[in-house]
């Protein structure tokens, strides 16, 4: 056996490089998958840390208390290898996009197309710095300005290398450059996109502008009952209405009854058509107002609403709403997307609300900035999209590694919404990650007071982006400060454990009420088992694990399980899966008092160190 001291001298002091993050500036060089590259000193979790909490049904929580994984519960020792059941084959991708290869088949070689190049990632991106004392957000002197504008630099400056030195660039004719992501967009002809392709540098390609709509269906139920079936409401009474959520979608009706006196929308701000920043009001065409979609509004009222209309279309959420419009008339805009993550990034959105269908694969220049976004500091959530039944349906970004991605069920009756996108993606991850309700009455851009039921994967994602940000906002109580955190709570409160499958994911979202919470965070290596002591007292009922990690599209895949073990040392429960990036297990019914164990299993970490949060919840 490899006990935890001999683990840490063994691989050069993980543990501690977690809890002191690396100080370099520029490419960043990662040692633990999943670790934040934190050059500017922001608060970061420690490793091994059991905090725990009892949440009652309504009203705050009480007896919270911290403590450590005990040495001897981290150790290294041979156990069986299983043949897993879920283990697939990784699908082929292409360099260029869908929405682009069927352009490439209607247009003529010699048409002008605009197009976004993504070259492969030469950075990594820094864990971004709060915004400090006396600094207020969009000031140009915040510390969080100071660091984008150097990765801006840093970006741009390589890109135009990358650009000069490569033959099939000629004719490139760069428009506009992104930091979040290393791409560029620019014009060319469509009979140039193979040169284009055809460059070791480049890892995507698709067009500004696809034609994806908005991942909406039109069909009646309220948005309390939306609220009830995710449990929402006894975190929202706690009044944790701090700090911003941002909205990629296609902008608001600004003068609905539902965002105004009270109102909880911040920035309004149109992405297409009002440059990088997103606010030149100077540019023909700006517009932030939901003017061709009726789709924004809705998505904000379910978020953000105020009660005005009672307490049946009241939001999940009090928090403050950004919204940035990435739609035009025509549908979605890529350049527009990813000026506003880039702006809700620096703007210090907590929460990026992904409204989106993008047709590309998890390499795609969306699927990376969202992934990217996670990297910097936001929890991302958005839609799985609108094109099932059939499997490998799931569209961007929901499809990225770091991504909540939202599948749907009805509000009404709870049954299944046939037309949700599907996974798997093409690496054989579970899509969506989670459920949450749609078809729910809600607001429309029709007039200032109209009403309309919102449906798809669109009326699903505000319920499960406002969960997100409740749960970062009560985990923060508590002094937890990884986002990462948020995620493995998003999938404990998933309703089935271990299977998994495509429809389902995690399953049906309700946030844990009436009992305790436990949770935290651990450096997992190949071959590694850590036990994590839980006490379970009389009466107690139901107990639930769950595992998130975070992994990048260009890593190997780490085979992380999760075991319940009752205290006589049997497992009760497992979850098991060989392609997912989380684990869901539970204990149904009455427990046995005793010392129970989370059991974390690194099955085969290729890469030979994961960062894994880690939740549970027993009962009342």
């Amino acid at each position: 056996m490899v006990t935890r001291k001999s683990f840490f001298l063994l691989t050069g002091g993980l543990l501690i490089s977690l809890m002191f993050p690396l100080m370099v500036k520029g490419e960043g060089k990662q040692t633990i998958s999943g670790e934040f590259y934190n050059p500017y000193q922001v608060p970061v979790d420690r490793a091994n840390t059991i905090n725990s909490v009892f949440i009652p049904k309504t009203g705050s929580f009480t007896d919270f208390k911290s403590s450590f994984i005990p040495d001897q519960n981290i150790y290294k020792v041979n156990f069986p290898i299983e043949k897993k059941p879920d283990i697939g084959k990784l699908r082929p991708t292409s360099k260029i996009s869908p929405a682009l290869e069927r352009l490439r088949q209607i247009k003529r070689p010699s048409d002008d197309i605009e197009v976004i190049v993504t070259f492969k990632e030469d950075r990594r991106i820094p864990l971004m710095p709060e915004l400090g004392q006396g600094e207020k957000r969009g000031e140009r002197g915040t510390r969080r300005h100071k660091a984008i504008e150097e990765l801006k630099a840093a970006r741009t400056k390589s890109q135009l290398n990358l650009i000069k030195k490569n033959q099939a660039f000629r004719t490139f004719k760069p428009t506009e450059h992104f930091w979040i992501v290393n791409a560029v967009a620019g014009k060319t002809q469509i009979g140039k996109i193979n040169q284009l392709v055809e460059s070791q540098d480049v890892a995507y390609i698709q067009p500004v502008e696809g034609g994806e709509k908005p991942p909406d269906s039109i069909s009646n139920n309220d948005v309390d009952d939306g609220r009830g079936l995710i449990v929402s409401d006894p975190y929202f009474n706690l009044g944790l209405t701090q700090p911003w959520i941002g909205l990629l979608d296609t902008g608001i009706r600004r003068t609905h009854v539902l965002f105004n006196s009270p109102s909880n929308i911040a920035l309004v701000r149109d992405c297409v058509n009002g440059g990088p920043n997103c606010n030149d009001t100077s540019n023909p065409g700006y517009d932030p107002f939901d003017t061709f979609w009726n789709h924004g509004t809705s998505s904000a009222a379910i978020i953000s609403g105020n009660n005005r209309l009672g307490n049946a279309y009241r939001g999940v959420t009090g928090i403050r709403l950004d919204s940035w419009n990435i739609y035009s008339n025509f549908g979605l805009n890529t350049t527009a997307t990813l000026r506003g993550i880039q702006r809700g990034i620096a703007l210090f959105d907590k929460v990026l609300v992904g409204e989106i269908q993008a047709n590309e694969s998890e390499t795609g220049t969306i699927a990376t900035a969202a992934d990217n976004a996670y990297d910097a500091g936001v929890i991302f959530v958005s839609a799985n999209g609108n094109f099932g039944p059939s499997s490998s349906t799931v569209r961007s970004p929901g499809i990225a590694h770091k991504v909540i991605g939202v599948g749907g069920f009805m509000t009404t009756d709870q049954t299944q919404y046939n037309s949700q996108g599907r996974g798997p993606a093409t690496d054989g991850r579970y899509k969506p990650d989670i459920q949450t309700p749609t078809f729910s009455e809600t607001a429309s851009n029709v007039s200032d007071n109209a009403l309309r039921v919102f449906g798809g994967t669109s009326g699903a994602t505000p319920y499960a982006a406002a969960a997100a940000m409740l749960s970062r906002n009560w985990l923060r109580q508590f002094g937890t400060f990884d986002h990462g955190q948020t995620y493995a709570f998003m999938i404990l409160y998933g309703q089935n454990p271990y299977p998994y499958n495509n429809t389902e994911g995690a399953g049906p979202l309700k946030m844990a009420t009436n009992g305790w919470a436990n949770w935290g965070k651990v450096v997992v290596g190949n071959g590694m088992t850590i036990d994590i002591p839980i006490n379970v007292t009389a009466g107690k009922k139901d107990f639930d694990g769950a595992l998130w990690w975070p992994e990048s599209a260009s890593q190997a895949h780490n085979d992380i399980d999760i075991h319940l073990i009752d205290p006589t040392g049997t497992e009760r429960a497992r979850g098991f899966s060989a392609v997912s990036v989380f684990e869901r297990a539970r204990v149904s019914g009455s427990l046995t008092p005793g010392t129970w164990k989370i059991r974390i299993r690194g099955f085969n970490v290729p890469t030979g160190s994961q960062v894994v949060y880690w939740a549970s919840h027993i009962r009342n």
